[in-house]
């Protein structure tokens, strides 16, 4: 059982009262002026572990990706410097496609298959890691001394608290002791702080973001569809999920190839949902070009009814979500110019994620 780190109710009703996280996009934490300000962000998990494949992928659907990401015209970066890119102006479109790879849990296969392989292509990645399943020792998951080798050889580590819980159903002081615990025992361990944080399951709303930025972090990425970009809330960043199901060449070339939809004003204002069929709207910037073909769809439910006034949408569930997590995904298909040719076009799709977590019980909701 993990010890209370001495919170004091002021403390508590400081972090769960307000954050800059919800009025601002934040901070940055390296130099990035050379890099493009929007970037696609990719989650990967467990690497040919076959027998998990909603969490893994095939090792030859991993070769097929690490082909595809050393094209001469695709630039895997650092997420830490994407994110500092987030603030620069425009940058020209010079037709490469700016790329951050992310894995989730420090799985055994990632020290075993993903690691070389990645090594070995000289791409840079950023490892989100839970405390607790790391201290249980199980052979499923790496070691301490192993996760000190990738940071020796400068691979980034994230933070996905300690128990890897579903941190939006969790009270306010067990939440505050979850992140608390994670930091001690990185900074123990690692002799680091890490700046940046994954959702488990990626599931947030307004109470997680609270206490997560409120304890230094300067981004924390969920698992919903989209392109990061200087419009999003550096709280609620998107990734593309990467298994089995998604991991075809198709699929992937799609997400290498993605473009951000970017809106405003979207409501509901919190992704931890009080209302099992809530009301969904956004504004899409006047930059996105006309709205047709833009569709919307929701997790076990297909395509959403739009209303639209002007470039806002308002769309329509037709059934209650189920509690748990639950999707939103607006797509649209933009047909450009390909950069430095006159007559060559090429079509991409601009993508809109959006994550919801449904509490399961009522005790879910609310604090201490």
């Amino acid at each position: 059982m993990v010890k209370s780190a001495g919170i004091s109710a002021v403390v508590i009703a400081g972090l769960f009262a307000g954050s800059s996280a919800l009025a601002q996009q934040g901070a940055v934490i390296a130099d990035g002026a050379s890099l493009k300000p929007a970037t696609v962000v990719l989650a990967y998990y467990r690497f040919g572990e076959d027998e998990y494949p909603d969490s893994s992928v095939r090792l030859d659907q991993f070769d097929a990706h690490l082909d595809v990401l050393t094209e001469p015209n695709i630039n895997v970066v650092d997420l830490p410097d994407a994110i500092a890119a987030l603030d620069n102006p425009d940058v020209p479109d010079d037709g490469t496609r700016q790329i951050a790879i992310t894995i989730d849990n420090a799985y055994r296969s990632v020290y075993e298959e993903a690691w070389p392989r990645l090594q070995a292509a000289g791409l840079p990645f950023t490892l989100f890691i839970a405390t607790d399943l790391i201290d249980g020792g199980a052979d499923a998951y790496m070691t301490w001394d192993e996760i000190r080798e990738l940071v020796d050889a400068g691979v980034t580590i994230g933070l996905r608290g300690a128990s890897h819980g579903h941190l939006p159903a969790l009270g306010d002081l067990d939440l505050l002791k979850d992140i608390r615990h994670s930091l001690s025992r990185v900074e123990h361990e690692l002799d680091i702080t890490p700046r940046l944080f994954s959702y488990p399951y990626g599931e947030y709303g307004n109470r997680v973001i609270n206490v997560v930025d409120g304890h230094g972090f300067v981004a924390a990425f969920g698992q919903h569809s989209g392109v990061m970009d200087g419009s999003v809330n550096r709280f609620t960043l998107p990734r593309f999920p990467i298994t089995e199901q998604f991991a075809g060449p198709d699929r992937f070339e799609l997400a290498v190839n993605a473009l951000p939809l970017v809106v405003s004003d979207a409501t509901p204002s919190d992704h931890a949902l009080a209302d099992p069929r809530p009301q969904v709207g956004f504004t899409v910037a006047r930059d996105m070009g006309e709205l047709n073909p833009l569709n919307c769809f929701a997790s076990d439910q297909g395509m959403l009814q739009q209303t639209r006034i002007g470039r806002r949408i308002e769309l329509r569930l037709d059934e209650d979500f189920a509690p748990g997590r639950a999707r939103i995904n607006c797509t649209k298909p933009e047909t450009r110019l390909v950069p430095r040719s006159r007559t060559r076009t090429e079509t991409r799709w601009r993508w809109l994620g959006l994550h919801y977590y449904l509490p399961q019980y009522e005790t879910e909701i609310g604090g201490l």
